[in-house]
């Protein structure tokens, strides 16, 4: 690595906003809105936490009324009943057929607010954990866990959100965008989604015999990084040696991933529209994706609240060590001017992003090129 590849690659900006995109609901506000407002279906939230408003579950009667929001999965709802004589909510949450809270408050407390300190303070833990049993049986990723007590962040009427941060190489940014509103345009989402490119930087820890043999081959893992990321890594692999006498190669980079903010109740349903047998989100019975390619599955600003993440494959050959800020910074949460900023900017931040990255890989290949040749062209 040149110093002049090096100061190239320094300006790389360290996020670029993507693709963002809300479904076409009718109005509604919760503000002055309340139970007593209620006559028939359309009076009710079209979407309310799990999913859209069946109009079909509606009753009504003097004693007051109920309804269920129907979420992707069949056995998902959310049901909200408004009883007249005792001046109550009541409330209950299932997802995948798992209970996810019952609760009761009077009705002078808004709606909103008592989805958000009733039921969404903590996250059912339950579901966190079957999420994580049924994603990664199905889905060559890894999903992480809310850490225990930890804030969770829960939108009206939404519900709680998950990002899906999958690396990606630069020349692909501009493609998967395309796809991805192509996806949405012709099949569209029940649920809002955004996507974002992040640079994270990446040290890859390569087993010595175990891991497999290309990666302490120092020339192939450094061209192999290329390829993945469209930028240079920060050296050669270095081989490493632990107390115990173990060896690992290591392999340190930058590397940009979409985060793809996600409401929970529509994860499993976008990860099947998503996952293709060659791409970078695959189910478990399409080819073998490497494990440091694998996406992974995030509580909401998981990066914001963790400076860094570590993680092992299922064999213990290769460690994947996440850090989401350079050294000595923090990564604080955007202002909205600073996100509608972005946003506004963002088809020139692509194309500086693609820039760079093009004049990194032929600098490179330019490089190798001379060694391979003995320096004659």
């Amino acid at each position: 690595m040149t110093r002049s590849l090096l100061d190239r690659q320094a300006e790389l900006p360290r996020s670029v906003p993507l693709f963002r995109y809300a479904p076409e609901r009718r109005p509604f506000s919760l503000r002055d809105w309340g139970p007593t407002h209620v006559q028939a279906a359309q009076d009710l939230p079209p979407y309310l936490i799990l999913g859209n408003l069946n109009p079909s579950t509606f009753v009504q009667s003097a004693a007051g009324w109920s309804a269920r929001w129907q979420g992707t999965e069949g056995d998902t709802y959310f049901d909200v009943a408004y009883k007249a004589e005792t001046q109550r909510w009541e409330i209950r949450q299932t997802w995948c057929g798992l209970n996810g809270g019952f609760s009761v408050f009077p009705a002078r407390m808004p709606l909103d607010k008592v989805i958000a300190q009733a039921l969404y303070t903590e996250f059912p833990g339950s579901w966190d954990r079957e999420a994580k049993s049924r994603l990664e049986a199905d889905y060559q990723l890894t999903v992480i866990e809310p850490p225990k007590g930890a804030y969770s962040f829960c939108g009206i009427p939404d519900g709680a959100f998950r990002t899906i941060a999958v690396p990606i190489a630069v020349r692909n940014l501009r493609p998967v965008r395309q796809w991805i509103q192509d996806l949405v345009g012709e099949s569209p989402l029940a649920y809002p989604i955004t996507v974002e490119a992040k640079l994270v930087f990446q040290a890859l820890n390569y087993l010595e015999g175990k891991a497999p043999e290309w990666t302490s081959n120092e020339a192939l893992a450094f061209n192999q990084s290329v390829v993945e990321t469209g930028l240079a890594p920060q050296g050669f692999p270095v081989r490493e040696v632990a107390n115990d006498g173990s060896a690992a190669w290591t392999l340190r980079r930058e590397i940009y991933y979409l985060f793809l903010g996600v409401p929970f109740a529509g994860l499993t349903d976008l990860l099947s529209r998503l996952a293709t047998s060659n791409g970078s989100i695959r189910s478990i019975t399409d080819p073998d994706l490497r494990f440091e390619l694998r996406p992974i599955v995030m509580p909401a600003a998981f990066e914001l609240q963790t400076e860094s993440l570590a993680l092992w494959d299922t064999a213990r050959t290769t460690r994947s060590f996440l850090q989401f800020a350079p050294p000595g910074q923090t990564t604080a949460v955007p202002k909205v001017e600073d996100v509608v900023k972005a946003e506004r900017s963002a088809p020139a931040t692509l194309a500086k992003v693609e820039s760079i990255s093009a004049d990194i890989v032929a600098a490179i290949e330019q490089i190798f090129h001379q060694v391979t040749d003995g320096g004659k062209s």
